[in-house]
């Protein structure tokens, strides 16, 4: 399989449990893609999809599996909305799809929302954590894009926003 792993804002390849993650699934012969998405403080979303497309280009999507953390979610759900063909899963962590912040304004600013009934038509297989506490993301943002995915979330206990500062250096449910 191949997997594609995506970071959130103000991240970068390898960072808390992404390189443990890519580490793992490498040893159980999946091949890893796990790129610096551009500009990640200040990301564009135009340039990370383009990114994620160039990655994507040579690889057989029905064995693609794309693993995405907050912001990495929406390129990954942009991705799949415009891909001509079916991909294999998604993984969303702390996931989301809807602007909700200042922060974000830029990201989301003029661009077009997220057509769900084309992402659920290009996935096979979706699953959806996050955490009962994000300090991030509000509850409802996350669970809602479960809802738009058609599944129900796998609620974390304590997980804040699923990633280091919460205490995720390791993430054993995302192994493949």
């Amino acid at each position: 399989m191949n997997i594609l792993i995506l970071h959130g804002i103000g991240g970068h390849a390898g960072v808390h449990w992404q390189e443990w993650l890519k580490k793992e699934l490498e040893k159980k012969n999946h091949t890893v893609y796990m790129p610096d998405l551009p500009e990640s403080n200040h990301p564009k979303r135009f340039d990370w999809l383009h990114e994620v497309k160039e990655i994507a280009k040579s690889i057989p999507h029905s064995k693609l599996i794309i693993i995405g953390h907050s912001l990495g979610v929406v390129t990954a759900l942009d991705f799949i909305e415009q891909s001509d063909k079916k991909i294999h899963g998604l993984v969303s962590v702390s996931g989301f799809s809807e602007d909700y912040g200042a922060e974000l304004n830029s990201y989301f600013m003029k661009e077009k929302d997220i057509q769900f009934s084309e992402v659920n038509k290009h996935v096979s297989k979706v699953h959806v954590l996050i955490g009962d506490n994000d300090p991030y993301v509000p509850q409802e943002t996350l669970t809602s894009l479960a809802d738009l995915l058609g599944v129900h979330p796998e609620i974390i206990k304590d997980g804040g926003h699923l990633n280091i500062d919460s205490g995720f250096s390791t993430f054993p449910q995302l192994l493949v």
